[in-house]
C-alpha cells in the first residue's frame, strides 16, 4: 500500500466517511445526471474568463468537459477504494503536469461544493436527507482535493530530489525534521 493511499485511507476514517456517504453519494447520482452538465458548464465558463486558467483550456474545452463529467459521474458509483484513489491520484498528476497553480484546485472544489449543494437542494425536499446527502457530496469532494493535493506535495518532493540530487527519504527526512524545529 502507498503511502498516498494509506493517507487516503485514513482521511476517509478522520472524515468519517463510510457506507452511508457510498450509499448517499450513489443515491444522488440521478441527481447529478441532471444537473452535472449544466454544472461543467458554468464551471467551465469561470475558467474560460480567468486569466489564469483560460490558456490552459484553450482549444481543449470539449475534450475537457467530457473529463470532467466523467469525474463527476465517478463521484456516485458507490465505490472509494484503491481503484478510485488511483483514478483521483491520476488526476492530480494531470493538474501538476500541466502547470494549474493548486489555489485554483482548492477553488475549483468550492465551486463543485456550492453548485452540487443548490443541486441537491432543488431535487430533495427533505431538509434532513438533503443535509444528509450534502455532508456525504462534501467528503467525498474533500477526500478528492487531499489526492489531488497529495500530487502536488509529492511533484515538490520530487523536484527537490531532482534538483540537489538527494535521495528521496533523505529529503523527506529534512522536510519531517524542519516540521519538527523549534522556533
Amino acid at each position: 500500500m502507498s503511502k498516498m493511499y494509506k493517507a487516503f485511507e485514513e482521511m476517509k476514517v478522520f472524515l468519517g466517511f463510510g457506507d452511508d456517504d457510498a450509499a448517499h453519494l450513489a443515491a444522488l447520482a440521478p441527481v447529478f445526471a441532471r444537473h452535472g452538465p449544466g454544472i461543467t458548464d458554468d464551471f467551465y465558463d469561470v475558467l474560460g474568463r480567468t486569466p489564469a486558467t483560460a490558456g490552459l483550456i484553450e482549444g481543449r474545452v470539449d475534450a475537457l468537459k467530457a473529463t470532467h463529467a466523467r469525474w463527476m459521474g465517478q463521484l456516485f458509483e458507490g465505490s472509494y477504494g484503491e481503484d478510485y484513489f488511483e483514478g483521483r491520484r491520476r488526476i492530480g498528476e494531470a493538474h501538476v503536469r500541466i502547470g494549474l497553480p493548486p489555489q485554483f484546485v482548492e477553488g475549483v472544489m468550492s465551486f463543485i461544493r456550492t453548485a452540487g449543494e443548490r443541486a441537491i437542494r432543488a431535487e430533495i425536499a427533505d431538509h434532513d436527507e438533503a443535509s444528509a446527502k450534502v455532508a456525504s457530496l462534501f467528503k467525498i469532494l474533500d477526500l478528492d482535493l487531499i489526492i489531488i493535493n497529495l500530487a502536488y506535495g509529492e511533484e515538490r518532493v520530487q523536484l527537490m530530489c531532482n534538483i540537489t540530487g538527494m535521495s528521496r527519504p533523505l529529503v523527506e527526512n529534512l522536510i519531517k525534521q524542519g516540521g519538527r524545529r523549534k522556533k
